[in-house]
């Protein structure tokens, strides 16, 4: 409905459109993936990617672990919640879905919700985080890692909460 004023003469007059406008459809835009995998169509679509040849990845991530074994006295836990695992192997050791325990391979890609992992048959599978239970074997030793308590980032898992800083009260 449009409103226009018009003169007649000395009176003025109102004009009123009644005619229907049909507005453009505009299409729907997906907003964009935040992640530069899913923005690349996601690991599932690397018909390249072998588990043989990421093998020296897990060689490398095998060294840093060791690293950070020997560097670290203390509160270990916490260091092993802030770890990075792209290229570790994990083992599923308990889940809610029964027919992912036991599954195994390298990790491609951690989210904040899942673990994406090679197989050796160079399938990648998707395993949530949320209740499973992971297993890794370094030096002859098994880690147990919880899904639950890795469902952040990792640079944010670990982390204590700064305590506000107090603002002193000062008189004149």
């Amino acid at each position: 409905m449009e409103n226009s004023l018009g003169t007649y003469g000395d009176a003025r007059i109102k004009i009123f459109n009644f005619e229907k406008h049909k507005r453009k459809e505009r299409p729907i835009r997906r907003k964009a993936p935040e992640n530069l995998i899913r923005r690349a169509g996601g690991l599932k679509r690397c018909t390249d990617l072998k588990y043989e040849k990421l093998v020296p990845l897990y060689q490398l991530w095998v060294s840093y672990f060791k690293s950070l074994l020997a560097h670290c006295n203390e509160q270990f836990d916490e260091r092993l919640l802030r770890m990075d695992f792209h290229g570790a192997i994990l083992r599923v050791s308990d889940s809610p879905n029964k027919t992912q325990i036991g599954l195994y391979g390298i990790v491609l890609h951690e989210s904040r919700s899942t673990f994406q992992m090679i197989t050796k048959r160079d399938r990648v599978i998707v395993i949530p985080k949320e209740d499973t239970t992971f297993q890794f074997v370094v030096a002859n030793k098994v880690f147990t890692l919880f899904g639950s308590a890795l469902k952040q980032r990792s640079h944010l898992r670990g982390k204590k909460a700064k305590m506000p800083k107090t603002i002193p009260y000062l008189l004149d």
